[in-house]
Protein backbone atom coordinates (compact mmCIF):
# COMPACT_ATOMS: atom_id res chain seq x y z
CA UNK A 1 0.00 0.00 0.00
CA UNK A 2 1.82 3.29 -1.27
CA UNK A 3 -0.64 6.10 0.68
CA UNK A 4 -3.89 6.90 2.84
CA UNK A 5 -5.82 8.25 -0.29
CA UNK A 6 -4.71 5.10 -2.16
CA UNK A 7 -7.97 2.85 -1.73
CA UNK A 8 -10.06 5.64 -2.81
CA UNK A 9 -8.49 5.65 -5.93
CA UNK A 10 -7.85 1.83 -6.61
CA UNK A 11 -8.74 -1.26 -4.86
CA UNK A 12 -6.23 -3.65 -5.43
CA UNK A 13 -7.86 -6.90 -7.30
CA UNK A 14 -5.87 -9.31 -4.68
CA UNK A 15 -7.35 -6.79 -1.86
CA UNK A 16 -11.06 -6.99 -3.23
CA UNK A 17 -10.83 -11.12 -3.80
CA UNK A 18 -9.63 -11.33 -0.30
CA UNK A 19 -12.31 -9.32 0.94
CA UNK A 20 -15.13 -11.22 -1.72
CA UNK A 21 -13.43 -14.78 0.32
CA UNK A 22 -13.72 -13.51 3.50
CA UNK A 23 -16.91 -11.98 3.32
CA UNK A 24 -19.39 -14.30 1.82
CA UNK A 25 -22.90 -11.04 1.12
CA UNK A 26 -20.30 -9.21 -0.43
CA UNK A 27 -21.20 -8.37 -4.34
CA UNK A 28 -18.19 -6.50 -5.62
CA UNK A 29 -16.82 -3.82 -6.77
CA UNK A 30 -15.79 -2.38 -3.39
CA UNK A 31 -15.81 1.12 -3.21
CA UNK A 32 -13.78 2.95 0.01
CA UNK A 33 -14.27 6.32 1.78
CA UNK A 34 -11.64 7.15 4.97
CA UNK A 35 -13.13 7.88 7.77
CA UNK A 36 -11.25 10.77 9.29
CA UNK A 37 -10.86 11.57 13.31
CA UNK A 38 -8.05 9.61 14.08
CA UNK A 39 -4.91 10.57 14.65
CA UNK A 40 -3.60 6.43 15.16
CA UNK A 41 -4.83 3.73 12.95
CA UNK A 42 -6.32 4.49 9.74
CA UNK A 43 -10.03 3.68 9.25
CA UNK A 44 -12.24 3.18 5.99
CA UNK A 45 -15.53 2.54 5.26
CA UNK A 46 -16.04 0.51 2.25
CA UNK A 47 -19.47 -0.69 0.58
CA UNK A 48 -20.25 -3.10 -2.54
CA UNK A 49 -22.73 -2.83 -4.59
CA UNK A 50 -25.36 -4.50 -3.26
CA UNK A 51 -25.11 -1.27 -0.34
CA UNK A 52 -23.61 -3.75 2.65
CA UNK A 53 -20.87 -1.73 4.20
CA UNK A 54 -17.89 -2.41 6.64
CA UNK A 55 -15.60 -1.00 8.12
CA UNK A 56 -11.34 -1.52 7.57
CA UNK A 57 -8.44 -0.55 9.62
CA UNK A 58 -5.03 -0.78 9.66
CA UNK A 59 -1.69 0.45 10.86
CA UNK A 60 0.20 3.36 9.22
CA UNK A 61 3.08 2.11 7.23
CA UNK A 62 6.24 1.82 8.88
CA UNK A 63 8.00 0.82 11.96
CA UNK A 64 5.95 1.59 15.37
CA UNK A 65 7.28 0.96 18.79
CA UNK A 66 4.82 -1.48 21.37
CA UNK A 67 1.29 -1.73 20.97
CA UNK A 68 0.49 1.64 19.21
CA UNK A 69 -1.64 0.73 15.70
CA UNK A 70 -1.57 -3.08 17.27
CA UNK A 71 -4.82 -4.11 14.78
CA UNK A 72 -4.53 -7.80 15.90
CA UNK A 73 -4.83 -6.77 19.98
CA UNK A 74 -7.95 -5.09 18.63
CA UNK A 75 -9.41 -7.34 16.99
CA UNK A 76 -8.85 -10.01 19.85
CA UNK A 77 -10.92 -8.15 22.04
CA UNK A 78 -13.57 -7.06 19.50
CA UNK A 79 -14.48 -10.70 19.19
CA UNK A 80 -13.71 -11.83 23.08
CA UNK A 81 -16.04 -9.20 24.08
CA UNK A 82 -18.91 -10.00 21.53
CA UNK A 83 -21.45 -11.99 23.98
CA UNK A 84 -20.91 -9.99 27.12
CA UNK A 85 -23.22 -6.85 27.42
CA UNK A 86 -20.77 -4.15 26.00
CA UNK A 87 -21.59 -3.27 22.42
CA UNK A 88 -18.65 -3.62 19.71
CA UNK A 89 -19.11 -4.48 16.16
CA UNK A 90 -18.80 -7.84 14.68
CA UNK A 91 -15.58 -8.92 13.49
CA UNK A 92 -15.37 -9.96 9.86
CA UNK A 93 -12.11 -11.15 9.17
CA UNK A 94 -7.82 -10.21 10.53
CA UNK A 95 -5.24 -9.77 7.71
CA UNK A 96 -1.52 -9.54 8.15
CA UNK A 97 1.21 -7.85 6.86
CA UNK A 98 1.68 -11.41 4.50
CA UNK A 99 -2.47 -10.37 3.28
CA UNK A 100 -2.53 -8.72 0.40
CA UNK A 101 -2.87 -5.14 1.84
CA UNK A 102 0.54 -5.32 2.94
CA UNK A 103 -0.35 -3.88 6.31
CA UNK A 104 -1.77 -5.96 10.02
CA UNK A 105 -5.75 -4.94 9.76
CA UNK A 106 -8.99 -5.93 10.45
CA UNK A 107 -12.49 -5.67 8.84
CA UNK A 108 -16.08 -5.44 11.14
CA UNK A 109 -19.57 -4.80 9.82
CA UNK A 110 -20.45 -0.87 9.57
CA UNK A 111 -22.14 0.17 12.94
CA UNK A 112 -25.35 2.34 11.96
CA UNK A 113 -25.22 5.59 13.89
CA UNK A 114 -23.56 8.63 14.88
CA UNK A 115 -19.71 9.06 16.14
CA UNK A 116 -19.76 12.59 17.49
CA UNK A 117 -16.39 14.28 17.19
CA UNK A 118 -16.88 17.24 19.31
CA UNK A 119 -19.69 19.39 21.00
CA UNK A 120 -20.90 21.26 17.47
CA UNK A 121 -21.59 17.90 16.26
CA UNK A 122 -23.18 16.89 19.26
CA UNK A 123 -25.84 19.85 19.96
CA UNK A 124 -26.54 19.90 16.48
CA UNK A 125 -26.95 16.02 15.23
CA UNK A 126 -28.84 14.89 18.43
CA UNK A 127 -31.25 16.36 20.99
CA UNK A 128 -29.91 16.93 24.34
CA UNK A 129 -32.47 14.32 25.85
CA UNK A 130 -30.23 12.15 23.29
CA UNK A 131 -27.45 13.34 24.68
CA UNK A 132 -28.39 12.75 28.18
CA UNK A 133 -28.82 9.37 27.07
CA UNK A 134 -25.36 8.87 25.40
CA UNK A 135 -23.41 10.33 28.10
CA UNK A 136 -24.51 8.18 30.70
CA UNK A 137 -24.77 5.05 28.85
CA UNK A 138 -21.21 5.31 28.23
CA UNK A 139 -20.50 5.38 31.56
CA UNK A 140 -22.53 2.01 31.69
CA UNK A 141 -20.81 0.40 28.87
CA UNK A 142 -17.54 1.01 30.84
CA UNK A 143 -19.12 -0.04 34.18
CA UNK A 144 -20.15 -3.07 32.02
CA UNK A 145 -16.96 -3.67 30.06
CA UNK A 146 -14.59 -3.32 34.20
CA UNK A 147 -17.98 -6.23 35.14
CA UNK A 148 -16.51 -8.42 32.29
CA UNK A 149 -14.17 -11.63 33.91
CA UNK A 150 -11.21 -11.75 31.47
CA UNK A 151 -10.80 -15.39 31.83
CA UNK A 152 -14.39 -15.81 31.21
CA UNK A 153 -13.68 -14.41 27.56
CA UNK A 154 -10.38 -15.40 26.67
CA UNK A 155 -8.65 -12.51 27.52
CA UNK A 156 -6.77 -13.54 30.59
CA UNK A 157 -3.69 -13.94 29.42
CA UNK A 158 -3.55 -10.07 27.09
CA UNK A 159 -1.19 -8.39 29.56
CA UNK A 160 0.05 -8.36 33.28
CA UNK A 161 -2.20 -8.06 35.99
CA UNK A 162 -0.22 -6.10 38.25
CA UNK A 163 2.11 -2.97 37.83
CA UNK A 164 -0.11 -1.48 35.53
CA UNK A 165 0.63 2.15 36.46
CA UNK A 166 4.48 1.28 36.56
CA UNK A 167 4.04 -0.50 32.77
CA UNK A 168 2.54 2.54 31.36
CA UNK A 169 5.12 5.33 32.82
CA UNK A 170 7.69 3.19 31.25
CA UNK A 171 5.49 3.03 28.17
CA UNK A 172 4.61 6.42 28.00
CA UNK A 173 7.96 8.20 28.74
CA UNK A 174 9.64 5.68 26.26
CA UNK A 175 7.22 6.84 24.16
CA UNK A 176 8.41 10.63 24.20
CA UNK A 177 12.03 10.16 24.51
CA UNK A 178 12.64 8.26 21.80
CA UNK A 179 10.63 11.29 19.12
CA UNK A 180 12.97 12.49 16.90
CA UNK A 181 11.57 15.91 18.44
CA UNK A 182 13.44 19.36 19.00
CA UNK A 183 12.12 21.03 21.71
CA UNK A 184 12.18 24.80 21.88
CA UNK A 185 8.69 24.71 23.82
CA UNK A 186 9.80 23.77 26.90
CA UNK A 187 6.98 20.58 26.50
CA UNK A 188 9.61 17.59 27.02
CA UNK A 189 10.26 18.96 30.49
CA UNK A 190 7.34 19.56 31.43
CA UNK A 191 6.33 16.55 30.42
CA UNK A 192 9.03 14.92 32.42
CA UNK A 193 8.19 17.00 35.58
CA UNK A 194 4.99 16.08 35.63
CA UNK A 195 5.92 12.32 35.28
CA UNK A 196 8.32 12.49 38.47
CA UNK A 197 5.72 14.18 40.41
CA UNK A 198 2.90 11.78 39.27
CA UNK A 199 5.11 8.93 40.13
CA UNK A 200 5.69 9.98 43.86
CA UNK A 201 1.80 9.62 44.30
CA UNK A 202 1.18 6.61 42.41
CA UNK A 203 -1.17 4.28 43.97
CA UNK A 204 -0.68 0.23 44.45
CA UNK A 205 -2.79 -1.84 42.75
CA UNK A 206 -6.27 -2.18 43.47
CA UNK A 207 -8.14 -4.39 40.93
CA UNK A 208 -7.69 -5.69 37.80
CA UNK A 209 -9.73 -6.04 34.18
CA UNK A 210 -10.06 -5.73 30.81
CA UNK A 211 -9.05 -1.74 30.18
CA UNK A 212 -9.80 0.38 27.32
CA UNK A 213 -7.59 2.63 27.08
CA UNK A 214 -8.63 5.49 25.27
CA UNK A 215 -12.44 5.50 26.82
CA UNK A 216 -14.61 8.55 25.73
CA UNK A 217 -17.93 9.60 23.87
CA UNK A 218 -15.97 10.25 20.61
CA UNK A 219 -14.79 6.37 20.48
CA UNK A 220 -18.12 5.06 20.57
CA UNK A 221 -21.19 4.78 17.77
CA UNK A 222 -24.56 5.94 19.23
CA UNK A 223 -28.28 6.19 17.60
CA UNK A 224 -30.22 8.91 17.37
CA UNK A 225 -31.72 8.24 20.35
CA UNK A 226 -28.26 8.28 22.36
CA UNK A 227 -28.30 4.55 22.74
CA UNK A 228 -24.54 3.01 22.49
CA UNK A 229 -24.43 1.19 19.39
CA UNK A 230 -20.92 -0.14 19.76
CA UNK A 231 -17.54 1.27 21.40
CA UNK A 232 -14.69 1.84 19.06
CA UNK A 233 -10.92 2.15 19.25
CA UNK A 234 -9.33 -1.24 20.94
CA UNK A 235 -5.98 -1.18 20.31
CA UNK A 236 -4.78 0.08 23.40
CA UNK A 237 -6.86 -2.74 25.41
CA UNK A 238 -4.85 -4.86 27.94
CA UNK A 239 -5.53 -6.18 31.77
CA UNK A 240 -5.10 -2.95 33.94
CA UNK A 241 -6.46 -1.30 36.84
CA UNK A 242 -10.34 -0.17 35.73
CA UNK A 243 -9.19 3.30 37.25
CA UNK A 244 -7.32 4.27 34.67
CA UNK A 245 -10.72 4.12 32.66
CA UNK A 246 -12.19 6.17 34.61
CA UNK A 247 -9.90 8.76 34.96
CA UNK A 248 -9.26 8.70 30.90
CA UNK A 249 -13.21 9.47 30.56
CA UNK A 250 -13.23 11.93 33.35
CA UNK A 251 -10.06 13.89 31.32
CA UNK A 252 -12.08 13.73 28.54
CA UNK A 253 -15.19 15.16 29.60
CA UNK A 254 -14.63 18.90 29.20
CA UNK A 255 -10.69 19.45 28.78
CA UNK A 256 -9.77 22.78 27.44
CA UNK A 257 -10.03 22.96 23.89
CA UNK A 258 -6.41 23.44 23.15
CA UNK A 259 -5.99 20.19 24.70
CA UNK A 260 -8.47 18.56 21.61
CA UNK A 261 -6.81 20.83 19.19
CA UNK A 262 -9.04 23.64 19.28
CA UNK A 263 -12.49 21.72 19.73
CA UNK A 264 -14.59 21.01 22.76
CA UNK A 265 -15.70 17.26 23.69
CA UNK A 266 -19.19 16.21 22.97
CA UNK A 267 -19.81 15.25 26.39
CA UNK A 268 -19.25 19.14 26.87
CA UNK A 269 -22.58 20.06 25.04
CA UNK A 270 -25.63 20.81 26.86
CA UNK A 271 -27.56 18.11 27.72
CA UNK A 272 -24.59 15.94 28.87
CA UNK A 273 -24.63 15.08 32.06
CA UNK A 274 -21.74 16.65 34.26
CA UNK A 275 -18.55 14.90 34.61
CA UNK A 276 -19.31 14.73 38.45
CA UNK A 277 -22.67 12.95 38.36
CA UNK A 278 -20.65 10.86 35.51
CA UNK A 279 -18.39 9.08 38.13
CA UNK A 280 -20.97 9.06 40.67
CA UNK A 281 -22.70 6.98 38.37
CA UNK A 282 -19.92 4.89 37.67
CA UNK A 283 -18.99 4.10 41.42
CA UNK A 284 -22.94 3.12 41.52
CA UNK A 285 -22.96 1.07 38.74
CA UNK A 286 -19.68 -0.78 39.33
CA UNK A 287 -19.84 -0.77 42.98
CA UNK A 288 -16.41 0.80 42.89
CA UNK A 289 -15.03 3.38 45.47
CA UNK A 290 -13.40 6.16 43.57
CA UNK A 291 -10.94 7.28 45.98
CA UNK A 292 -8.26 9.52 44.54
CA UNK A 293 -9.60 9.41 41.20
CA UNK A 294 -7.88 12.92 40.61
CA UNK A 295 -4.92 10.79 40.59
CA UNK A 296 -5.88 8.83 37.94
CA UNK A 297 -7.50 12.05 35.59
CA UNK A 298 -3.96 13.86 36.13
CA UNK A 299 -2.27 10.10 35.10
CA UNK A 300 -4.22 10.32 31.79
CA UNK A 301 -4.01 14.33 31.26
CA UNK A 302 0.19 13.29 31.27
CA UNK A 303 -0.29 10.03 28.44
CA UNK A 304 -2.71 12.12 26.56
CA UNK A 305 0.15 14.52 26.18
CA UNK A 306 2.87 11.66 25.35
CA UNK A 307 -0.14 10.65 22.88
CA UNK A 308 0.13 14.27 21.42
CA UNK A 309 4.08 14.47 20.72
CA UNK A 310 3.98 10.76 18.97
CA UNK A 311 1.05 12.35 16.63
CA UNK A 312 3.33 14.82 16.13
CA UNK A 313 5.99 12.33 14.71
CA UNK A 314 3.43 10.88 12.67
CA UNK A 315 2.31 13.41 11.07
CA UNK A 316 5.35 14.73 10.40
CA UNK A 317 6.75 11.80 8.53
CA UNK A 318 4.25 11.84 6.45
CA UNK A 319 2.69 8.13 7.41
CA UNK A 320 -0.84 9.18 7.73
CA UNK A 321 -0.96 10.67 4.25
CA UNK A 322 -2.29 14.00 4.50
CA UNK A 323 -1.08 17.01 5.48
CA UNK A 324 -2.00 18.65 8.71
CA UNK A 325 -0.36 22.08 11.54
CA UNK A 326 1.47 19.53 13.22
CA UNK A 327 2.57 22.73 15.81
CA UNK A 328 -1.15 22.02 17.02
CA UNK A 329 0.12 18.88 18.54
CA UNK A 330 2.85 20.48 20.40
CA UNK A 331 -0.03 23.17 21.54
CA UNK A 332 -2.30 20.06 22.49
CA UNK A 333 0.54 18.06 24.67
CA UNK A 334 1.25 21.69 26.80
CA UNK A 335 -2.54 22.04 27.58
CA UNK A 336 -2.85 18.38 28.64
CA UNK A 337 0.50 19.25 30.72
CA UNK A 338 -0.95 21.89 32.44
CA UNK A 339 -4.53 20.52 33.53
CA UNK A 340 -2.31 17.51 34.89
CA UNK A 341 -0.85 19.83 36.72
CA UNK A 342 -4.06 21.41 38.02
CA UNK A 343 -5.23 18.34 39.54
CA UNK A 344 -5.22 17.79 43.25
CA UNK A 345 -3.51 14.33 43.47
CA UNK A 346 -2.34 14.56 47.20
CA UNK A 347 -6.25 14.87 48.29
CA UNK A 348 -8.47 11.82 49.32
CA UNK A 349 -10.59 12.97 46.02
CA UNK A 350 -14.39 11.22 46.14
CA UNK A 351 -15.55 8.26 48.44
Amino acid sequence: MTGARSLEEQVPPALARWLADALPEAVPPFAFTRIAGGFSMLTWRFDDRAGHGWVLRHRPPGTHRGRAHDTAREARAIAALANTPVPVPRLRAVGTDDDPLGLSCHVTDFVPGLVLADADEASTCVTPEALTVASRGVVAALAALHAVDPDAVGLGDLGPRTGYLQRQFRRWSGVVDDLPFQDGTGVVELFQETRDRLLLRMPPDRACGVVHGDYRLGNAIIGEDGTIRAVLDWELVTLGDPLADVGMMAAFWDPPAEAMLGTRMPTAARGAIPVDEALDLYARLSGTGLEGIEFYQAFACWRLAATGLRSWTRYESGAMGEDYDTSKFVTAALAWLDYANQMPTGTKGRA
